[in-house]
């Protein structure tokens, strides 16, 4: 429970301490006295985030720290976070020109922390703070709440079986995705592994081969040039060479030169030609090797080719992309053949899963509507109580049309009121929404109530017996937590069983606990408007001795 409230430049407030009892503890006070100022305190202390214009005019700091009784273990925080002697600290200190801190234990934490661990300590309800507390996760909370041990059995197996099913599916369709993935990325990798064999890719092969392919046709340029000078030297089977015309040019020679000239002629021009054919011969082993050149260049052409085939299927730049291709495409083939089993055991898992999910939100969905009738039936027994006889509370069990990690449910508080039926913050005065969410507080089990409640103001907008009714079962909640109300409502004033009256002094809020007589004075302010009017004293000890009836 709440033990000591702290605060220092809050609203009109500079600093005050407050100390809080168990049972019901009432804060009054004028209006504009400094209630309000101690509800935001409550408020920061309670986790909500907080706001520079809370801060007290002309002051650069302010902020409040509560000492809170526990013997709770929150499972959010670190061990050095954790009570110590029963004794929690939270701290909340606001800065006009910085960021907000918060801390617990005297350690500085973020406020998303903070906050998961005030919320088990500390509630605050007021009428702005109505719709909040009703919103469609809070309304299942709360039936949730009520439902069997096996029932919340039910819903833990329900959240482990969804989230592994989820987590399954989330895995199904990672590998699908990578599945696809290697299908659209290697989907020529058959035939590029196939060819890598064949060409036997290695870095700078592409260029060697331009270049030995340069080489080879260079040579087999000058080999065919040779051979056409060397057609041009025997000439063929249609036209004549240059020796031949040699020839012919000799024997026209020989004819003019006497017998022992024409001899040395003819010797010598057969010796000549003799070493000319010696020479054509030799040239002519040389040539031999043209057609080998040719099928070289042929090969590597075709290498070449199948090189660069290479590359535009694998879509790489160079050699060394496409041997790193290669690799990549070899293990995720095999793991694309390895996966199938794989595969197929997900796709059996997540469908046994999902139907085991949606066989528990069934067994679930039985259990919420059971207790959704015994809610409503505790709730508009409560609401006769607080002067609502001609309203009723009903809890409506939607079926949603997919399963969610707390079922596949959605609950929708209504009220029917007469020929009229609606959703609570629809069709509910903010008179009726206080005095509904007082029934659904003393209607729901003991563990949804934090060891701490705080309201501000629920009697708004009520008078006179819904007023008092209210305050009676503001009494009757306060036996199972510490209550702690801020209330213009004398008749509900006179149930506490402490009193902290808040009043302005020389432009100060003063804070201070009252009894005995000075609580009189009270109530009877609150009665009458004058503290000093004997009726309004008289009716205030009434109030306080025999209570409102």
């Amino acid at each position: 429970m709440l033990e000591r409230l702290t605060l220092w430049n809050i609203g009109g407030i500079r600093r005050a301490d407050l100390a809080f009892g168990r049972g019901l503890t009432v804060i009054t006070g004028e209006s504009g006295a400094g209630k309000s100022s101690v509800v935001r305190a409550i408020e920061l202390v309670g986790g909500k985030r907080g706001e520079v214009q809370l801060l007290r005019a002309g002051e650069d700091e302010g902020g409040a720290e509560a000492s809170f009784r526990t013997d709770a273990r929150f499972p959010e925080l670190s061990d050095a976070l954790q009570p110590e002697e029963g004794t929690l600290l939270a701290r909340r200190t606001l800065l006009r020109g910085g960021r907000a801190r918060s801390s617990l234990q005297g350690l500085q934490i973020p406020l998303a922390t903070y906050s998961v661990a005030a919320a088990q300590l500390l509630r605050i309800q007021s009428q702005f703070a109505q719709m909040e507390l009703l919103d469609d996760a809070r309304q299942l909370a709360m039936l949730d709440s009520c439902t069997s041990r096996e029932a919340r059995d039910t819903a833990l197996e329900l959240c482990r079986v969804f989230d592994e099913a989820r987590a399954r599916g989330q895995e199904l369709r990672a590998m699908s995705r990578r599945r696809e993935e290697i299908e659209r990325r290697y989907a020529n990798a058959q035939e590029v592994l196939g060819l890598v064999r064949k060409v036997a890719p290695e870095p700078g092969l592409e260029a060697g081969l331009e270049a030995s392919l340069t080489g080879l046709a260079r040579r087999i340029a000058r080999r065919e040039r040779a051979q056409e000078a060397l057609n041009r030297l025997f000439g063929g089977l249609s036209e004549s060479g240059l020796l031949d015309g040699v020839k012919n040019a000799v024997e026209t020679f020989e004819e003019l030169l006497p017998d022992e000239a024409r001899q040395r002629v003819q010797q010598r021009f057969r010796e000549g030609l003799h070493a000319i054919e010696e020479a054509v011969e030799e040239a002519r082993e040389e040539l031999s090797g043209q057609e080998e050149d040719a099928g070289e260049r042929d090969r590597l052409e075709a290498r070449l080719g199948a090189l660069r085939r290479l590359k535009r299927l694998s879509g790489s730049a160079d050699e060394e992309g496409l041997l790193t291709y290669c690799q990549e495409a070899s293990l995720n083939l095999e793991w694309l053949e390895k996966s199938y089993p794989k595969l197929e055991e997900l796709t059996g898992e997540s469908l046994k899963l999902r139907k085991r999910a949606n066989a528990l939100a069934m067994e679930l969905r039985r259990s919420r509507q059971e207790a959704a009738a015994a809610l409503s039936q505790r709730v508009n027994a409560l609401l006769k109580d607080l002067a609502m006889e001609g309203t009723s509370f009903e809890l409506h069990l939607r079926e949603l049309g997919k399963l969610r990690r707390d079922g596949a449910d959605e609950a929708e508080f209504a009220l029917r009121d007469g020929t009229r039926v609606g959703r609570v913050d629809k069709i509910a005065s903010g008179g009726e929404l206080s005095r509904l969410l007082l029934a659904l507080q003393l209607s729901l089990p003991q563990e949804w109530t934090p060891p701490t409640l705080v309201f501000d103001e629920v009697e708004a907008g009520l008078g006179g017996r819904a007023a008092v009714l209210s305050g009676m079962k503001l009494k009757e909640l306060s036996r199972n937590a510490q209550v702690i109300l801020v209330t213009h409502e004398a008749s509900i004033a006179a149930l506490g069983d402490a009193h902290v009256l808040i009043q302005r002094a020389g432009g100060e809020s003063q804070i201070e606990p009252i009894e005995g007589e000075a609580r009189v004075r009270e109530i009877a302010r609150m009665l009458s408007g004058s503290p000093d009017l004997t009726e309004a004293q008289e009716h205030a000890r009434k109030l306080l001795t025999e209570g409102p009836w």
